[in-house]
Formats: structure tokens, sequence, C-alpha cells
């Protein structure tokens, strides 16, 4: 009689180990890309206070020296994918003021500015009162 040698992997058992490694070959991708678009998201919630900053900064200073408010294009050249918005509220600011103060030509604006990422996906907004003298 001929013994029979069952040396190897029968073909349930390849189909088992296939499948167990594709479940946990997905939760790896799905794993990696949470952490990209995490990457993403603090990149942009890292930028966008400052952006918003310097884009306040030079409003109040084209207010300062020519009494007009700045013209910068959005999109920013130097941020690819970055738009902004500014608009601008001008208050009464007789209630905040003292009497002396109130003689002065001064002007209190709010500005809100608005930075967006990617076509909307990310968006920052921020608000802040400006005394401009006049």
């Amino acid at each position: 009689m001929i013994k029979a040698c069952n040396k190897g992997f029968t073909l349930l058992e390849i189909l088992v180990a296939v499948a167990i490694i594709a479940i946990a070959f997905t939760g790896i991708l799905k794993l990696y890309s949470q952490s990209v678009a995490m990457a993403i998201r603090s990149n942009f919630y890292a930028k966008a206070p400052l952006l918003a900053e310097k884009i306040i900064a030079e409003w109040e200073a084209g207010m300062l020296a020519q009494g007009t408010p700045f013209t910068i294009e959005s999109p920013l050249e130097e941020f690819k994918g970055y738009n902004f918005e500014i608009q601008e509220q001008a208050l009464d600011p007789g209630e905040l003021l003292s009497e002396n103060a109130k003689d002065s030509q001064a002007e209190l604006v709010e500005l809100t500015c608005t930075v967006s990422y990617n076509n909307g996906e990310f968006t920052y907004k921020t608000k802040t009162l400006k005394l401009i003298a006049q």
C-alpha cells in the first residue's frame, strides 16, 4: 500500500489566511488615511490663525498709511489652496470711549477674517476690533 504524504496546506487553509491578512490590511489602510487627514487638518489649523493675523495686520497698515483698506488678491500666491475673505463693519465708538476721546476722529471697525482651504473643506474665522485714528 502506498502511504499518503500530507505535507503542505489545503486550499481552505490558504483562503482563511488570505482573508485574515485582507482584514488586517484594510484596518491598517483606514488608520493610515485617518492619520493623513489629521495631519492636513492640524496643518491648516496651525497656519490659518497666523495667516488671518497677517491679513488683518496688512489691512490695518493700509488704513494707517493711505486711509483706505489694502487690497490683496485671494487666493494667496505663497499659500497654495488657501483663500480668504475680510469683511469690515463700522461701529459707533461713542459707548466705548471716554468723553475726551469722543472728540477725536477715531473710527471703530469690526473686522471678520475668514480663511478657507481646499475649496472650503476647512474654514477658520476670526473677529477683531480695531480703532483707527483719522
